[in-house]
């Protein structure tokens, strides 16, 4: 009976009180209040650089995410409890940009300090909704025996749930808001036809946007809510629909898995996608076993087939989180920790807890679904926890990072040419551009400080570093490249143009005609062997004031090309001035140069 009474909170857990419109207005007032003082916070205070970094959006998301998770949690005669729920939901998903600054701030890639902290505020938010239901009319004193008592009446049907109806919730809301937008928009040209242009003006104004957006999503939200069945049907019908991929996906991993014997692993280390692919499958296959596991034993599926799939996808969890362990211990073992990998390891120590416990429970004595029920409740504290300690800086991904790159660095275990400066600038956040700068100065080695040095003139991350283009203009150069008319040394600034993708590129062997003092030189790239239908292709390369051009002038490819880069193994390759005409006018050259003799444009007949 308990698992049912849960289920039946659970469902109508958007709308305990059917009818309640003052919610509704009270949200649709508070979403514009609330997305008009965060357009205002960036708009008024956004200049300063400290201010915009930290404090401003870190107030953005405590009211954003405050304002969303009352919201869902705010009930009739339960105002104190919606309010504490929500300022723990906001506190946590500000505080990650209070500790950690911008998405991307001196860090590139996926930010996963936020994807924490909004993963925490959310099961948060699930959490004190499942107790909110646990304890129906009445309510616990304000006590950690309290405390207690709410979490002992926590059940997984409420917890999974409120975890199902605010993701629809929050869905439908967005595409309620989105709506209303394109609605306010046709109306702005409805009135221009008729040279009424306020509403387009109006639209024009970021704080009646954000003001419009914020008012339409708390109503769709309140509207929403009071339709509570609707959203539990919508969800019983999502979770029925899942369920039919659960033996799909099944027959797929039973057939990678089988393969693996006979491919071997080889393959996968050599991609460097396996440990997100398998992560990703392993989390698919864990949200399709839930869907066929269903809230309580009244929504299990009868199906042996579902049954069948669902307890096969819950064991292969244990060889995909195997496989992905073992290929991001290969990354570690040859380039070194990073705060990538620190996050992958993270994961997989969080999807190994989670595989062993699925497998324990489904090879366990019978009534797995409702072990798993209970293993899930778990894991839901455990990844709010998790969730809420990685926000915060005090692990210090990037710091252990950028401490193990620089001890393999400073004990030999990567030269100073190998090594990645790049990434420790644009990818270890802090620490890595403080480590950079420390290196640039401060280094005995006088490899490391110059290449050091250059990385931290370096604004663009997808610019090539230098270390990655010494290397590339080095030996590996050397070794595809014949010089004509003689072999004869060539200068740095020569070696970087010649690596760049419009003269000999990264592959296939190169021919260079130049000679020491002239200002050009001309480059024949022919494609790699195992591109057996491509051709080579010709261009020239010039100075401009002593320093090799980043342009080029294509001549030729294919057939041509090959015809041109015989004559040129012959040396015939000169350089010749000539004289041509130039139209002025007024003093100052128009159009293009002209032949000396003939070609000349007919004279046009007056008008």
């Amino acid at each position: 009976m308990s698992g049912r009474r849960g289920a039946q909170m659970a469902e109508d857990a958007s709308t305990p009180d059917k009818g309640w419109p003052l919610r509704t207005w009270v949200l649709a007032a508070l979403g514009a209040l609330l997305a008009l003082a965060i357009q205002q916070i960036d708009t008024r205070l956004g200049s300063d650089p400290a201010w915009r970094d930290r404090l401003a959006p870190g107030l953005g998301f405590l009211l954003g995410v405050g304002g969303v998770a009352f919201g869902l949690i705010w009930e009739r005669g339960r105002l104190a409890f919606a309010v504490s729920a929500a300022l723990v939901a906001g506190v946590i998903a500000a505080g990650t940009f209070l500790w950690s600054g911008m998405p991307g701030e001196a860090r590139l890639g996926p930010d996963w300090y936020l994807t924490c902290g909004l993963l925490a505020s959310a099961l948060m938010l699930v959490l004190f909704q499942a107790m909110q239901d646990g304890h129906g009319a009445t309510v616990p004193s304000r006590s950690f025996a309290g405390l207690r008592e709410r979490l002992g009446a926590l059940r997984y049907p409420a917890v999974h749930g409120h975890l199902w109806s605010n993701a629809l919730l929050l869905a439908a809301s967005a595409l309620f808001t989105a709506l209303v937008f394109g609605i306010a928009h046709l109306l702005a040209e409805m009135f221009w036809l008729v040279r009424l242009g306020f509403l387009r003006d109006l639209l024009r104004e970021s704080a009646f946007i954000a003001a419009l957006v914020g008012a339409g999503f708390g109503a769709a939200l309140g509207l929403l809510r009071d339709r509570g069945p609707i959203i539990a049907a919508l969800r019983r019908v999502t979770m029925l629909v899942l369920r039919v991929l659960a033996p799909v996906l099944a027959v797929g991993i039973f057939l990678f898995l089988g393969a693996l014997p006979f491919t071997g692993l080889a393959p996968l280390w050599e991609t460097g996608g396996t440990t997100p692919i398998m992560l990703t499958g392993a989390m698919l296959a864990l949200f399709l076993v839930n869907a066929v596991v269903g809230d309580a034993s009244e929504d299990e599926s009868r199906s042996v087939v579902l049954s069948a799939s669902a307890a096969a996808l819950g064991l292969f969890l244990l060889p995909m989180v195997g496989i992905a362990a073992f290929s991001s211990g290969l990354r570690i073992h040859q380039h070194g920790l990073t705060p990538d990998r620190l996050w992958a390891l993270t994961f997989i120590i969080v999807a190994s807890v989670a595989a062993i416990a699925y497998a324990v429970a489904i090879l366990g004595a019978r009534g797995w679904f409702a072990r798993l029920r209970r293993t899930n409740l778990h894991l839901v504290f455990l990844l709010a926890g998790l969730g809420l300690l990685l926000s915060t800086p005090l692990l210090g991904f990037d710091r252990i990072a950028t401490s193990h790159q620089l001890a393999r660095l400073a004990d030999g275990r990567v030269s100073p040419e190998d090594f990645d400066y790049r990434a420790l600038w644009f990818r270890f956040g802090r620490p890595g551009r403080a480590a950079i700068e420390k290196l640039a100065t401060g280094s005995s080695n006088e490899t490391v400080r110059s290449l050091a040095d250059e990385t931290r003139k370096l604004t663009d991350p997808w610019r090539e570093g230098p270390a990655e283009r010494a290397a590339r203009a080095g030996h590996a150069l050397d070794e595809r490249l014949t010089i004509l008319p003689a072999p004869v040394p060539l200068d740095e600034g020569l070696r970087a143009r010649l690596v760049r993708f419009d003269a000999c590129g990264d592959v296939g062997d190169c021919l260079l005609h130049h000679v020491p003092g002239e200002d050009f030189a001309v480059v024949v790239a022919y494609p790699a062997r195992s591109c057996a239908g491509c051709t080579p292709s010709v261009r020239l390369i010039w100075t401009v004031d002593g320093v090799w051009s980043d342009a080029s002038q294509y001549l030729a490819e294919g057939d041509v090309a090959q015809a041109m880069a015989a004559r040129i193994r012959t040396g015939d390759v000169v350089i010749r001035p000539i004289v041509r005409r130039q139209l002025f006018i007024g003093g100052e050259a128009v159009g293009e140069t002209l032949p000396m003799a003939g070609n000349v444009p007919g004279k046009p007949d007056a008008p």
